[in-house]
């Protein structure tokens, strides 16, 4: 950014961060903002995932129950009974891997635990200084951001076979019924 010229003074003033000594301490600063984003960026996904997997387990529940007692229904013939149990199959394997996108714990929140804090406090290390301090935050959130990564990738992997498997159930049903029709 930058401003105008003071009077006597003919360079504007440009602002570029600290230089010299103080360029190590605000560099960790911005890092930590940055690394902060990033961490409220893998939550923002973790929560839109958790909502997906509910829906899902909301929609997939209902139709397995009525797909699962249209199995036993004696006034149906054989091709809808099939049909019927291949979309149960089916929608309660959706509904069993949309639960286990919600059962994913263990989510790291990047902070320095009060342990590690009050040990800092009481005999801090000799070369303890906001850099510090700064750079050992940094590592937590580093180490917060690869535990969330990975696990927003399994919950995604799960919440994605779930689409999957309610996706194809009604192609699989109605391939099943057709299968059931001709030969039965």
């Amino acid at each position: 950014m930058t401003q105008e010229p003071e009077a006597g003074n003919l360079e504007p003033e440009t602002d570029m961060g600290e230089m010299g000594k103080d360029f190590p301490y605000w560099a960790a600063k911005e890092a930590l903002k940055t690394a902060e984003t990033a961490l409220a960026e893998t939550d923002k996904s973790r929560e839109s995932l958790t909502k997906t997997a509910t829906s899902i387990i909301g929609w997939a529940l209902p139709l397995s129950v009525v797909m699962g007692g249209v199995v036993f229904a004696p006034t149906l013939g054989m091709p809808r009974r099939i049909a019927a149990a291949c979309g149960f199959i089916l929608t309660a394997a959706a509904v069993i891997e949309a639960f286990q996108a919600l059962r994913v714990r263990n989510w790291s929140n990047g902070g320095l635990s009060p342990s590690i804090w009050l040990k800092l406090i009481e005999s801090p290390p000799p070369d303890a200084s906001a850099l510090y301090i700064t750079v050992e935050r940094l590592k937590s959130l580093e180490n917060a951001l690869h535990i969330n990564d990975t696990l927003v990738d399994i919950c995604a992997k799960h919440v994605r076979r779930a689409w999957n498997l309610l996706l194809v159930m009604p192609i699989v049903a109605f391939i099943a019924a057709i299968v059931a029709a001709i030969y039965l």
